[in-house]
């Protein structure tokens, strides 16, 4: 699978940024890991997280936002999954869906640990 295009990665930014509310007071304690934890989290670590928590809506059907439903989809978009991540931006605030700090250290230790597949 290609990597995203660098339009396609403004585009996402844009609408992660446009969908955040800085009106409103949100917490978010979740920070990035310093140094890849031994043993280094692998992509069956992170995937049941992506499907109970992203593939409601990042699923490939049209009119969703771009996948999150296998490691090519994830590996490809890990640069703003990580941005979405540690702004606490995704699952967006007005959803019903939440990542624990648990979750979300997960995902971004995965990633600072080089995305294993």
């Amino acid at each position: 699978m290609n990597a995203p295009s660098p339009f396609s990665a403004c585009f996402v930014a844009l609408a992660l940024w446009a969908c955040s509310q800085p009106d409103e007071a949100r917490q978010c304690s979740v920070s990035a890991p310093l140094a890849c934890p031994e043993p280094a989290p692998r992509y069956a670590d992170v995937a049941p997280i992506f499907e109970r928590r992203c593939s409601s809506c990042h699923n490939g059907e049209p009119r969703e936002p771009w996948p999150l439903d296998n490691y090519n989809h994830v590996a490809d978009w890990q640069d703003l999954v990580r941005a979405a991540v540690l702004h606490c931006d995704m699952p967006p605030p007005d959803s019903d869906i939440t990542l624990s700090d648990e979750e979300s250290q997960t995902i971004l230790a995965w990633i600072k640990c080089g995305a294993l597949e």
